[in-house]
């Protein structure tokens, strides 16, 4: 949805005292520059464009600026004292409260980037792992499995040939899951030789299937350790 704030127009802070230029516009955010200098970066309806304001709020307004650049009416005489003091004139006290203010409200919208990147990285993530042959894609529809288990987890060392023997079987188990629902032409899982026992398993299990056709690999590329499934 288009921002309704455009680059150059007058805003105010709804939740904080100040307001300034507006220099940049994203889809989260819009950068408002202000009369130090800085740019700071606020949500949309933190913000009321100087155009929107109506009445008495728009009549102070413009004779607010009037009166700073030393023209027009005087300001009404029941316009407390601090609000008539030029920018100019702020004590050093307003400057260390509002440039205080400032880095708080840096501090919020960082927050809020920081949240926004994580959320992010944890959609791209779960995406990953809800299609894990993205890791193994070799062309549009075609994927190459690895299932030695030095290539399913860090410490194989560790694991028992059985707890080995599972995780392959489990990772085989969901590549063929996600291969149906990714509509795959083609995976060719790399099971190696050893014993025999994975391919075995394997193999049984591909024989469980009415819509696909499976043979061996290549043995040129392969060897005799690795077997291709292809989708009806």
């Amino acid at each position: 949805m288009k921002s309704k704030y455009e680059i150059g127009d007058k805003v105010k802070f709804l939740n904080q005292t100040g307001g300034g230029i507006v220099t940049k516009v994203t889809d989260d955010f819009v950068f408002v520059q202000d009369d130090t200098g800085f740019d700071i970066p606020m949500q949309p309806d933190e913000l009321i464009r100087m155009a929107d304001m109506q009445g008495a709020g728009k009549l102070f307004n413009s004779t607010m600026e009037e009166h700073l650049k030393g023209k027009g009416t005087p300001l009404p005489s029941n316009i407390p004292a601090a609000v008539k003091t030029p920018a100019a004139a702020m004590t050093p006290e307003d400057e260390i409260k509002q440039l205080k203010n400032q880095i708080a409200n840096l501090k919020d919208q960082v927050a809020k980037l920081k949240k926004q990147l994580s959320n992010i990285q944890q959609q791209n993530s779960k995406s990953l792992i809800d299609n894990i042959l993205l890791q193994h894609e070799t062309a549009p529809g075609e994927a190459e499995v690895d299932l030695h288990i030095d290539m399913l987890t860090e410490r194989p060392a560790d694991l028992t040939p059985h707890e080995a023997f599972e995780i392959q079987m489990h990772y085989f188990r969901l590549c063929m899951n996600h291969a149906f629902s990714n509509k795959m032409k083609k995976v060719t899982f790399i099971h190696g030789v050893g014993q025999g026992i994975l391919k075995d398993e394997i193999t049984k299990e591909l024989k469980q299937y009415d819509n696909i056709h499976f043979f061996d690999a290549p043995m040129s590329k392969y060897g005799v350790g690795a077997t291709e499934v292809y989708f009806r």
